[in-house]
């Protein structure tokens, strides 16, 4: 039984990001900040709570993040056209900044200082 609820956890988060992906997109574009990309989604075993992480290229990051969250049941409106369960995530938007930890850590093992940060 608990393998057929992580399929289905799996399905849904899927299907959050498959179609969010676009109006994402299309929100970055209306505010210049860049390209926004959701790198994961995890979604509450009841499925009434969804966290969706964005990484978010382009110096507006923060800014753009609450905008999103502020248009966060707009989103949720257009996953319900797409999700065939009984309750819609209540979504919330986070920022994912796994690749910019990655490019400090290939920095640092190249031996150069990270950018942004500070020298030792």
């Amino acid at each position: 039984m608990p393998t057929r609820e992580f399929k289905r956890l799996d399905r849904v988060a899927s299907t959050v990001k498959k179609t969010l992906a676009e109006p994402i997109n299309e929100l970055a574009r209306a505010q210049a900040v860049g390209l926004a990309t959701i790198t994961e989604v995890e979604v509450a075993s009841d499925l009434r709570y969804g966290t969706v992480h964005l990484s978010i290229y382009g110096e507006r990051g923060a800014e753009f993040l609450r905008y999103v969250n502020d248009r966060a049941p707009a989103l949720q409106a257009v996953l319900a056209r797409s999700l065939r369960t009984r309750h819609v995530p209540v979504l919330t938007f986070v920022a994912d900044d796994s690749i910019a930890r990655g490019d400090r850590i290939a920095q640092m093992l190249r031996g150069a200082a990270p950018s942004g940060g500070h020298e030792p």
